[in-house]
């Protein structure tokens, strides 16, 4: 994978990172127990860590790049948004039942440690960098036992295929969302020199519009023109 690849990766595992930081602060405004509360809250600070840790070592490949290219791997709390790792219909916790909401943390803990896992190679060449993310992989998994022992303790009539269907069902939902966002990117690339044309040819067109049609100091309005521009 060359170096651009390897920012973009960087750059969306900092976004999902930071989007399941809020997710888990708002289960902690919902949570119906203190040790539930604290549980999220404790993930959300380690989830904060890591997207700090990703955008750190995203500063720092970056700088080898011209500044105007460099600007696109900048973090707004909007792509959160945009690209779909915060709903605009509300926080997970909002919208879940509370067993589904922990198989969701179950089943994507588990997936990104298995996604850092494929970080940390491409990262090779950097073994500070690549202790960095061993140590993101040691919490996300602990994050999934922990989820893994809720559901223990809570459902014990769970049965072990119910949680392979969740995992299926969540990487279906990453996959479709990967593509929806790649689909808009490709479109963007179509669309944008065609609006660039648009803007640029409507210039000479404004050109031909006189301004006097804009002045009405101390004139009747009931005898302009009704073909007049205002």
């Amino acid at each position: 994978m060359n170096e651009v690849n390897i920012l973009e990766v960087l750059h969306e595992t900092a976004y999902a990172e930071q989007g399941s930081a809020l997710e888990m602060l708002a289960a902690c405004k919902h949570a119906s127990k203190n040790t539930f509360a604290f549980g999220y809250f404790e993930h959300a600070k380690d989830e904060y860590k890591h997207a700090k840790i990703f955008l750190e070592i995203l500063a720092k490949k970056t700088r080898n790049f011209p500044v105007e290219f460099s600007k696109q791997y900048r973090f707004t709390p909007l792509g959160l948004l945009s690209k779909g790792y915060i709903s605009k219909s509300g926080f997970l916790i909002e919208r879940l039942n509370l067993k589904d909401f922990i198989a969701f943390v179950y089943t994507n803990e588990l997936l990104a440690k298995e996604s850092f896992s494929k970080i940390s190679q491409l990262l090779a060449s950097n073994i500070d960098e690549q202790k960095l993310i061993s140590l993101i992989m040691l919490d996300e998994l602990r994050h999934h036992e922990m989820a893994k022992n809720h559901f223990l303790k809570y459902y014990p009539n769970l049965q072990p295929f119910h949680l392979l269907l969740y995992r299926i069902r969540e990487i279906i939902k990453n996959k479709s969302r990967k593509l929806y966002h790649q689909n808009l990117l490709f479109l963007e690339k179509i669309f944008y020199p065609l609006y660039r044309l648009i803007a640029y040819g409507a210039v000479p067109l404004l050109r031909l519009i006189s301004i006097a049609e804009f002045n009405r100091t101390n004139v009747n309005l009931m005898s302009i023109s009704s073909k007049g521009l205002l």
